[in-house]
This record gives structure tokens, sequence and C-alpha cells, in this order.
């Protein structure tokens, strides 16, 4: 008995050592998703996170969702071989790729190739180590060379017959050669003594782990030595296959085995763990093994491309794998039943699966609820009745045992052991054998019954398609979207630990209902349709949905409620995590059952999703983002840091950007933000790619940042700043020129306008001037040859000289019609030239009409006539005939002479009288009223005329009048 207790612990304890490969998740890429060869000769993990693939078709660069080619055909003028054999790096910058034919050096700048023209011993390169020197160890085939960064020259290293170039994942490089195994520090080589001796077979690779357990492959044997001791692992006999390609001791201490015929996994802390086969790499050649940040396992292979190997935190039962189940309970007796879509009931406990169908008495193979009875029994919802399984004893309920329909939608087993019952046409309650009938009629707002639930205070809360309905004290209250639901379709009910009811509905999310109300939680970041609500025990909800889990924490609803501006830490779970498939089942009530272990079992179109939520695989690693392209309608930008200067005119701008999680690529989630132009941050979605249109002028900065499939943002992200240059008509200098025009053209009007106003204004002035001037000329003198020959006429007729009297009326009355004349013509401006009304004609009758016996007067006209422009005529006589009245009036002349004199290019008129004479400097004479001699200086001015005044007191006065007359074509310039 001994014995036999001996084996069974020393079994269990080699169970309990091996390593945990049951629950992993495979992905794999070919030649098919974009790889450009299937063998695949290294794995690499950039700086910026981009998973490098060394192949013999070129490397490729891969985010998760796609790959981008380097190779002969996207550069052919750095590429002379596809062949390509490994990766390196010393700075975020630069990444090193060994070929066939040479180095490349992949920078921002584009690839550089180093061959043996730049001191490289050959061109065929075996291997690539970054060392902590700022230099590149490159393992050739003429030996070992190192390229100085600084100076980017190539140096041979005196290392015999190197064989081996490793670069730990602490960054240290090791050696292997015939003398033995060395480490690379500060451009030294240091002798490692190593314990055992290496084996006498070539060394193919090796590995260093923290606690100096050093791993050596050779073609068929895999070693360990630690602590002086040494364990071995041959191809064929405890591995499968005839060759060792790779190997891996990763962070979880699980050490992974490549051969020619597969790969495998044993505990790497107990050399006497038995290696465990991964099935999904079935007999694949596994050339290179890789583990990535978020601690994935990635395995190339010879011909079947790219492998990922994750942990999931989801598994599933694999006999019901194809089988679309409903619901699913767990029986007092710990066993967990599972409903199906028309293959019937199964019982799962203890590792069996037990099925149960109409051939044990079921009333239908399609289940579409199930509660659990006393004593490991249960009730089952058909559509054609209710059954009682009791030690596997079944009864039947119909419509003919009371049943309002046989057609049963939910279950509920109440507190004082009485059963609900959920149909098409209401709500049935069976207590002591008989069946009760809730329906509208009762005050339901629908006979279509959905999820049941009874509170901790007794209520009992019924979904149904037009409401949730609460029956409390034998009487139902119904709440809708009026009373704060988020939809009237409700689907799933929970009630948490604290009391607060999770509603669940069709197409319009989730609500909380608690002592204060309903409160709507409708977000795009959460289901909107709900299938069923779990809580763990860890404080956490989780809704399943037709696209996927998600698992949120109910205080941070709480705090958020509805807002998108508050960001939920959201945990999203789909096929990447285990899940069979992504869509969970929508047909029966409960959808998911929490069992006694704490386990959550959901139930999907393809099986049972579990999860063990206190256990949980959390990548807590933020992804890196990375702006992949930005388009400026459809022209590549370039991506250096400094700030971009966009011309003017360009319509569409595009981000292309990635968030570089390998977890579950497919989940990762993006938010973005164009500063200067949005407001707030966008909604997150799984969208690699956001377009403006139309941006306007101004300085722009995109930002953009990523979850993973756990939650965890990276809020540094990336960013690019640009600046869209404003068309030249909206740039500063423009604006403040053109101001600067419209000022001037302004300022121009105001002057134009103030010039044409002081020109009306003068001519205003001069014409008030000119009519000042004629009524001074005509009718001011007229009336005072008027007021004379009056005068006369008064003298004569005091003397009685009666005929002389007459004969000075009837001039007088000659003075009179020659005045009105004048006065007409100075009005109407009636000037015409003609030959009786000449300028020596005019002046004539003028003189005529001035003399008399007392003040004889002369008039000379020589020269050759030439006819004036009659302003200018008129301005001369009006001249001369103020100058004939000073002299009449204030000279006391006893002779005046007038002379009108033309010249070739001039007319002169002089008058001379040999008055009493006056000082013509006499500034006072206007003010006195005397306007004669300023208004023949302003006549003057008029036409250009010079007017000269000489007197003097008893001298008499002569005035000349000098006019210019211009040259006209056919007329003689000289008479």
């Amino acid at each position: 008995m001994r014995a036999i207790l001996l084996w069974a612990l020393c079994g269990f304890l080699a169970l309990s050592a091996q390593p945990q490969t049951a629950n992993l998740g495979h992905q794999s890429w070919s030649t098919e998703n974009g790889l450009p060869q299937s063998s695949v000769h290294q794995i690499f993990q950039s700086f910026d996170g981009y998973i490098w693939l060394a192949t013999e078709g070129g490397a490729a660069r891969f985010d998760g969702l796609n790959f981008k080619i380097f190779n002969q055909e996207t550069d052919p003028t750095v590429f002379t071989s596809n062949d390509i054999c490994c990766f390196a790096q010393n700075a975020p910058d630069s990444l090193w790729i060994g070929t066939a034919s040479g180095l490349l050096q992949y920078g921002p700048q584009g690839l550089r190739r180093y061959t043996t023209a730049d001191g490289l011993p050959s061109s065929t390169i075996y291997a690539l180590a970054a060392t902590d020197d700022a230099s590149l160890l490159v393992l050739t085939r003429e030996g070992l060379s190192q390229l100085d960064l600084r100076t980017n020259r190539f140096s041979l290293l005196n290392l015999p017959h190197p064989s081996t170039l490793t670069q730990g994942t602490d960054g240290n490089v090791w050696i292997t050669s015939p003398s033995g195994l060395s480490q690379y520090q500060h451009g030294r080589f240091i002798p490692v003594p190593v314990s055992p001796a290496l084996p006498p077979e070539p060394i193919e690779s090796l590995a260093v782990q923290p606690d100096h357990t050093l791993w050596l492959r050779t073609h068929t044997t895999l070693i360990q030595q630690r602590d002086g001791r040494q364990h071995l692992w041959t191809a064929g006999r405890e591995l499968p296959g005839t060759r060792i390609e790779a190997f891996l001791p990763d962070s979880r201490n699980t050490l992974w085995i490549g051969t020619n015929k597969g790969l495998v996994a044993l505990d790497a802390a107990n050399p006497q763990s038995l290696p465990q086969p991964i099935p999904a790499l079935n007999a694949s050649s596994v050339l290179s093994l890789f583990e990535d940040r978020e601690r994935n396992l990635w395995v190339g292979t010879e011909s079947t491309g790219l492998h990922i190997l994750r942990r999931q935190n989801f598994h599933s039962l694999p006999d019901l794998a194809d089988l679309a189940v409903n619901t699913i309970v767990q029986t007092t007796d710990g066993a967990l039943y599972a409903g199906t879509n028309g293959d019937g009931l199964y019982r799962y406990q203890f590792g069996k699966l037990k099925h149960i169908s109409t051939h044990d008495g079921l009333a239908s193979d399609i289940i579409l609820s199930l509660t659990p009875g006393p004593d490991g029994t249960l009730w089952i919802g058909t559509p054609d009745g209710l059954n009682h399984l009791a030690d596997s004893h079944i009864k039947t309920y119909t419509s003919a045992d009371g049943l309002p329909d046989d057609l049963i939608r939910s279950l509920l087993l109440g507190a004082d052991g009485s059963l609900w019952i959920g149909t098409r046409r209401g709500l049935a309650h069976l207590q002591n054998g008989h069946f009760t009938v809730l329906t509208t009629s009762n005050g339901l707002r629908s006979d279509l019954i959905g999820a049941l639930l009874q509170s901790a205070n007794q209520d009992l809360w019924i979904a149904t398609l037009d409401g949730l309905s609460r029956l409390h004290n034998g009487a139902i209250t119904t709440y809708t979207t009026a009373d704060g639901l988020s939809g009237n379709i409700i689907t799933a009910l929970l009630e948490d630990v604290g009391g607060a009811l999770w509603i669940g509905t069709k197409g319009n999310g989730l609500t909380q209902h608690t002592a204060k109300g309903f409160t709507s939680l409708q977000r795009p970041d959460l289901p909107q349709e709900i299938n069923s609500i779990l809580e763990d025990g860890v404080g956490y909800l989780w809704i399943g949905s037709n696209r996927g889990i998600t698992r949120v924490a109910p205080s941070e609803l709480n705090v958020c409620g509805s807002s998108p501006q508050c960001a939920l830490h959201i945990n999203s779970y789909g096929l990447a995590d285990g899940m069979p498939t992504e869509e969970t089942s929508a047909n029966g009530h409960p959808a998911a059952w929490q069992t006694t272990n704490n386990l959550l079992w959901f139930a999907t179109r393809k099986g049972v999703a579990i999860v063990d939520p206190g256990h949980l695989q959390q990548n807590k690693l933020p992804p890196p983002v990375i702006l992949e392209r930005v388009l400026i309608d459809d022209t590549p930008l370039d991506l250096s840091p400094s700030t971009k200067i966009i011309a003017p005119g360009h319509n569409h701008y595009a981000f292309e950007f990635a968030g570089l999680s390998y977890s579950a690529p497919s989940l990762v989630r993006y938010r973005y933000l164009l500063e200067g132009f949005d407001k707030e941050w966008s909604q997150p979605s799984t969208r690699r790619s956001a377009t403006y249109t139309n941006l306007p002028p101004g300085r722009y900065r995109f930002h953009v940042q990523a979850a993973n499939n756990d939650g965890v943002w990276n809020e540094t992200g990336a960013a690019i700043r640009f600046y869209v240059r404003p068309p030249f008509y909206r740039t500063l200098w423009f604006v403040l020129s053109a101001l600067a025009i419209i000022a001037a053209l302004a300022f121009l009007f105001y002057r134009l306008r103030v010039r044409r106003l002081r020109s009306q204004f003068d001519a205003v002035l001069a014409e008030r001037n000119r009519m000042a001037r004629e009524i001074h000329d005509t009718l001011a003198q007229s009336f005072v040859g008027v007021s004379v020959q009056l005068e006369i006429v008064s003298q004569l007729l005091t003397h009685s000289q009666l005929p002389a009297a007459n004969q000075q009326l009837d001039r007088t009355r000659d003075y009179v019609r020659e005045g009105l004349a004048e006065a007409r013509r100075s009005i109407w401006d009636i000037r015409a030239i003609t030959a009786q009304n000449t300028l020596p004609t005019r002046l004539t009758q003028i003189v005529e009409q001035s003399r008399s016996e007392n003040l004889p007067t002369q008039l000379n006209i020589g020269g050759t006539y030439r006819p004036l422009s009659s302003t200018v005529e008129s301005e001369v006589l009006r001249i001369a005939q103020e100058s004939l009245t000073n002299a009449q009036r204030h000279a006391q002349a006893t002779h005046i002479t007038l002379d009108l004199r033309y010249h070739s290019n001039r007319l002169t008129l002089t008058i001379t009288d040999d008055g009493r004479g006056f000082n013509p400097s006499d500034t006072t004479l206007p003010a006195q009223g005397h306007f004669g001699l300023q208004g023949m200086r302003e006549r003057a001015t008029q036409i250009n005329a010079t007017l000269t005044i000489k007197s003097a007191p008893e001298t008499g006065t002569t005035i000349t009048l000098d006019v210019p007359i211009p040259a006209t074509k056919g007329m003689p310039t000289h008479g």
C-alpha cells in the first residue's frame, strides 16, 4: 500500500513539475499572409517594438498584422542577396542586418551596405552582436571582425577560429572557439571556465541564464551546466527528430527545444522533467525561437513559416467545441450542465462528460433554460415543455399541466423552493404542485419573459421585451426608458455583492439600479448587445456579448458613468485569449455561470469559454506606438522629429499608426488628438488610421496613443508636428500690405475728396468774386452813370433848361438799357464774340459812354487784331471800365487816355489820367469800401495777365495791363 502511495506521489510531483503548455494559443503566418519566404532563420525585436524576421527571401518587419518586406525587389541597389541570417541593434535609430553578401545598416536615411571594400573580412556573415563599447561584432566566414561605430572602420579580432557569437538577454556577448568559452567586455575577451569541459562536438549556439546556468547546443545534443553538474538531452532519445535546431530558456523558466521534428517544452529548473510536445507545431522543423517583451513565444520554421504561442486566459472543453451552447448551470452536487441548441444536455463532472437527450426522456434536444434544484436536481426548459431531472429520472410538464406555454425561456428556483418559469405567454409560478400565471393583465408590460433574478430582499426582477418588472409583495411595477433604463429589451440581470442591480439590454448597453434609481451606462467602449453578466470574486464585472467578453470594475463605472471623456480600464477578450468564438450565446438563460471554485463559464456558439479570474495572465506592458506613415494628398511625409512645413492647397491628411502589442494585436485600441484642431481625444477604437480634410492654415501636433488587450495605455504615444502654411493672400505680410494699400487708397481718396471740395470751394469763391466784380463793373457803374445823369437833369431843370434836360433824360435811359444788357450778359455769360462786340468795339462804346465835356477821354487802338477768348476780353474790358470809373469818381482828372495795342504775343492796355493820384501800396482801401483795385488785380490774375499801377499823390495815374496772347496754329506771330 505504501508503495502505491509513493508511486502516486511521485507521479503527482512529476506532473506538477511539467511546464504549463496546455493553455497556449497558436497563430501562424506563411507566404499567403505576406511572409516573403517560409524559412525563418532568426526572430528579433528592435528597440521600437517591431518584430524582424530573417528569411531566405529577404528581411521582414512585422507589426502584428502586416509585413513590410526588404529584399532585392524592394531595393535592388542595396540587396545583392535575399539570404538573411541575423539582426543586431545598439542604437534606436540603427538596425544591423547580416546577409550572405554583406552587412546592411537600416536607419532613418534608409539602407546602407558594407562589403569587403569597406574592410569587412568576408561578405558572408554568420552572426551579429552589439557590444557595450559602441561597436558591432560581426562573425564572418573569414573570422570575427569589429566595426567601430564612431569611425565606421572594421578591424579583424585576434581570436582563432570562433564558432559561435551569441548576445545574451543581459547584453553580454559570448563567443565559443576551440580554445573554450569567452566573454567580450569593453574590447577584451575574458576566458570563462567551463566545468565540465565543452563537448567534443562543435557548439552551434549557447545561452546563459541570470542564475549562471549555461546551455550549450550541438547538432544532436542539448547540454545544461549548472553548479558543476551537467545534464544532456539527445535527439532521437529524449527529444524527437535527429537534430536540434534551436532552443530557448524563457522568462517563465520553461525550456523550449526546437528539432527537425517539432517543438517540445520542459521545466528548465528540473532536468528530470519530461519534454512535452507542442501539438500546434506538429512535426515542423524549428529553426529559431524568440521570446518578446510581452513574453509571447515566436517560432520560426523551415517550411511552415512563422508561429506564435501565447499564454491564454480562456480554455474550453474539446468535446463541446462544435456545439452551440445556450445555457450553463452548476447543481448543488458540483456537476456542470450545458444545454445546447439541438444536441441535448451535457453533464460535466470529474473530467467526464455525459450526454442526455430525448432518448433519456427530455422533451426536446433544444435546451433554452436551466436552474439547479435541491439535492443535485435540475430543472430544464425546452421549446416543448418543462423537465425535472432527479436521480437520472426525468419528469415533463406541459401546458396540459397548467403552463401558459410549452416554450420555456427562463427558470429560477426561489428562496422558498418554488419555481418561477418564464414563457412566451407570461410568467408561471409552480408552488406546491400548482401553477399560477402572471401576464399583462397583472401589470406586466409584455408576456414574453426573459431573464429572472431574485434579489437579496426577495424581490423578483423580471426581464421582458418591453421593460423591466419588479414583483414586490404581490404587486408588479414596470420600468422603461422613461425611468432611466438604457433600453427596453432586457437580456441579462445580476445583483452584485453591494446590492446594485446590473441590467443588460439588447442594443442599448448597460444600466445600473441602486436605491437612487436607474443610471444608464451606455458607452461606446462597452458592449451594446449584452448576453450575460457575471461578477467574479475579485471585484470585476464580466460582460458577455456577440463581440467577445469584457471585464470592467464597477467602481470605475460608478465614477465615469456614461461620460466619454472619462476613460475606463477595460479588458476585452476574444479569440486571441483562447475563446472558441467571440460570439457568446443569446438564446438561453442563464448564458453564464460562476462555479463553486470561482471559475466563470460562458456559453458560446462553439462550446464553452472558461476563465479563472483569480489567475489571469495580465499584459501590463504598454504597447509601443509607431507613426508609420503620414500622407498629404497621398504623398508620404518625412517623419523626422523636426516640424514639417506643408505648402497651402492640400486637402487630405492621413495618419497611419500601429500599436506594437503581439499578445492580441486585433484588440489593440487607439485614440488620437490633432492639437490645434480637435478639442478632445477621439473615442478608442481598433482603427489604425485617422483622416482629416481641409485643415485651415496653422500649427498642429498629431498625437496618438494605444492600449493593449488588457487596457494598459501608452500615454506617451507617438506625435508629429507640422505647420500648414497659409496661401499668400492669408499671410501676415500680404494682410499688412493690403491694409497699407487700403489705407493709402483711403488717404488718396480723402485727398482727392478734399481737393475736389477745395476746388469746388475755390470755384464758388471765384464765382462769388466774379459776380461781385460783375455787379461792381456793370450794375454799380451803370447806377453811377445814371446817378450822374440824373444830377445833371436836376440842375438843368433847376435852370429851366428843358430841352437840355430832355436830352439828358434820353441819355439816362440809354445808360439804363446798357446796364440791363450788361447785367444779362454777366448772369447768362453770353459772350459770343462777333464782329459787332469785339474788344475794340466794346471798349470804344465804354469810352464814348464815359466821355463828357468836363472830362475828355481819348482811345488809341493799334496793332493787328487778334480774337481772344471771351473770358479774357471780358476781363480786359472790366479792368478798363473800372479804371475809367475810378478816374471819373476819385482822380478829379481833366483828361484820360486809353491805349489798346495788339502785339505778336501779347496785348497791352494802358490807361493814363492827369488826376491827383494816390498811393498804390495803401492796404486800407478795402476797409474804406474801395474794392476797385482789388477786383482789377483779381481779374488780371484770372487771365494770367500782369497789372501794373504807377501813381503818386498829385502826379496822376498810369495803369498798364499786359495780357499774353497764346500762339494759335495758322496765326501770324508778328504784325
